[in-house]
C-alpha cells in the first residue's frame, strides 16, 4: 500500500487536463450524466476515482468483494469505503460467495467474478438511475489483450482489443499507460492496494505483463505509441471488412423461417469466400476456418454441430439451424440473483416508478404475485396461460399455432413458471396478463433477455 505524499501540482494538472480532454472527446455525456465507477482498490481504479472526484463528475462508487483473498479482500474494501466516506462520495459494496458459483457451475473464477460483477452493476443502474459504468482498463491492459489474442489466433476481432465503450460500459483510462497512471498516483498521494497475485507469472496475462511487454518496451521505447497506431489501423480495417460482409450477406444469405441459408454458388463469386463464411458463421459459434472448409467441400447430408446450432450441407447450400433441446430441461430460480446457471442470459431486476416499456425481450411483473422459486422449462402438454391484454385463458399449443411457429421454434421456446405453477412468460413471445403491473409506485420486477 502506498501512503499519501505531497501533491505534485504539475503532474496532477497534466494528467487531469489530459483526462478531461479525453472524456470530452470520447465520452462527452460523462460530463453531464450519472456514472458508476467500478473501484477495486488497485492503482488504476483509485486513480480513476481520484480524477473523477477532482473533476466533480456526478458519480458513485461500486466495490465487489469476491472473498477470494481472505483479509486482503477486506482491506481492499476498507480502503475504498474510507476514501468515499472521507470525500462524501456515495458508494455500494457487495460481498459475493464466488467459490460457491464456481463449484456449482463448473466455471472459472474469472468468468464467475465477471458475471457477478456486471449483473450487480446493472441492478444498481436500474435502482439508482445511473447511465454509465466506468472501469479502469488502461493502455497496457489493451496491449496485453492484443498479445493474448495474437497467441490464440483469434483474428482481427480479437486483435482490436478492448473497446472504449460497450453499450453503457465505458473505459476512460484506456488511452493512458500503466506507467503514467502509477506516476500520477505516487506524485499526488493516491493510496492504493496491490493484489499479490498480479506479481506472479502463473496466469497468461501476467506472463505478458512481466515477461513479454518489458522486452518490447526495451526494444522500442515508444512501443505503446506504435501499438496505438497499429490498433487504429486494425480498427479501420475491421470496419472495412464488416462493410464487405454486409454486402456478402445481401448477395448470398437469406433467412428462411427459423433457419439460415447460404448459397455456396453465389459465394464463389467472392474472393476469399471462406473468410466471408467464417464471419457469418462465427455468430453461431463456428469459428474454425478448417471445419468450415471441410463442410463446404463435403457431400450433401454432412453436418457440423456445436452446443446450440447445426450446419447442414445441402447440395449448393449451407443450412444453419438451432439444435433441438431436450424437453426435460428444467432450471430452478431461487431468487432474482440466481440467474447464472440458466441456458441464456436473463436479468431479473427490481424497478420502481419506471416507465414500463415492455417488448418481446422484456416484461414487467407484479412483485407481490411472484412465488419463489421460479421455474424455467419447456412446454408441457396441457399448458394454459392468459396472454397479456386478453381476458380469457388459452392453450399454449394454440398460441404457438396462432403465432405460426415452426416445429423447431416450438421445441426451442422456453416458459417461465411461477412457484404456484402459473405461467409468467412464454419467453420472448408473450407475458401472462395475470402478472401485470397494477401499482406503478410499488416495487416491481423487470425480467429481460440479454443478447
Amino acid at each position: 500500500m502506498f501512503v499519501e505524499s505531497t501533491s505534485n501540482a504539475k503532474g496532477f494538472r497534466t494528467m487531469l487536463d489530459q483526462f478531461k480532454q479525453y472524456i470530452a472527446q470520447n465520452f462527452p455525456e460523462l460530463l453531464n450524466g450519472k456514472t458508476l465507477l467500478a473501484i477495486s482498490g488497485g492503482v488504476d481504479s483509485m486513480v480513476l476515482l481520484h480524477l473523477c472526484h477532482f473533476l466533480k463528475l456526478d458519480f458513485a462508487v461500486t466495490h465487489c468483494n469476491f472473498q477470494l483473498r481472505d483479509k486482503e479482500s477486506d482491506l481492499d474494501e476498507e480502503l475504498v469505503a474510507n476514501f468515499c466516506k472521507k470525500n462524501n462520495i456515495p458508494y455500494f459494496v457487495e460481498r459475493f460467495d464466488t467459490m460457491q458459483i464456481v463449484e456449482r457451475r463448473k466455471i472459472s473464477i474469472q468468468i464467475a467474478a465477471r458475471e457477478l460483477r456486471y449483473n450487480w452493476f446493472k441492478q444498481i443502474c436500474i435502482d439508482h438511475n445511473y447511465q454509465f459504468i466506468a472501469t479502469a482498463h488502461n493502455l497496457d491492459d489493451q496491449a496485453e489483450t492484443f498479445l493474448i489474442n495474437f497467441t490464440r489466433g483469434t483474428g482481427i476481432d480479437g486483435l482490436v482489443g478492448i473497446p472504449e465503450r460497450n453499450e453503457n460500459i465505458i473505459r476512460p483510462l484506456l488511452n493512458f499507460s500503466r506507467n503514467k497512471i502509477l506516476n500520477y498516483a505516487t506524485e499526488n498521494g493516491v493510496e492504493w492496494r496491490e493484489d499479490q497475485s498480479n506479481a506472479t507469472t502463473k496466469y497468461l496475462r501476467n506472463k505478458m505483463r512481466h515477461l513479454v511487454l518489458p522486452v518490447l518496451k526495451e526494444e522500442n521505447t515508444e512501443f505503446l505509441k506504435s501499438f496505438q497506431n497499429t490498433l487504429h489501423h486494425l480498427k479501420q480495417t475491421q470496419l472495412l471488412a464488416n462493410d464487405a460482409v454486409v454486402f456478402f450477406e445481401k448477395e448470398c444469405v437469406k433467412m428462411n423461417e427459423d433457419q439460415l441459408e447460404i448459397d455456396l454458388d453465389k459465394a464463389q463469386n467472392f474472393n476469399s469466400n471462406k473468410y466471408y463464411l467464417l464471419h457469418v458463421l462465427k455468430r453461431y459459434g463456428f469459428d474454425s476456418l478448417n471445419e468450415i472448409e471441410k463442410i463446404c467441400s463435403s457431400e450433401a447430408g454432412k453436418m457440423l454441430k456445436n452446443n446450440q446450432f447445426t450446419i447442414l450441407k445441402d447440395r449448393n447450400k449451407l443450412i444453419v439451424f438451432k439444435e433441438k433441446s431436450t424437453s426435460n430441461d428444467i432450471y430452478s430460480i431461487n431468487s432474482k440473483e440466481d440467474v447464472l446457471n440458466l441456458p441464456f442470459f436473463m436479468n431479473i431486476l427490481e424497478v420502481e416508478k419506471e416507465e414500463f416499456n415492455a417488448n418481446l425481450s422484456t416484461i414487467f411483473v407484479n412483485s407481490n404475485l411472484l412465488q419463489w422459486p421460479l421455474v424455467l422449462r419447456r412446454k408441457k402438454t396441457g399448458d394454459v396461460f392468459r396472454p397479456f391484454g386478453m381476458g380469457g385463458m388459452k392453450k399454449v399449443s394454440k398460441f404457438f399455432k396462432d403465432e405460426k411457429l415452426s416445429k423447431i421454434q416450438k421445441e426451442n421456446t422456453w416458459i417461465l413458471e411461477n412457484g404456484d405453477g402459473k405461467i409468467i412468460w412464454i419467453v420472448g413471445l408473450r407475458a401472462d396478463d395475470r402478472f401485470k403491473i397494477t401499482n406503478a409506485n410499488q416495487k416491481n420486477y423487470k425480467i429481460s433477455l440479454e443478447k
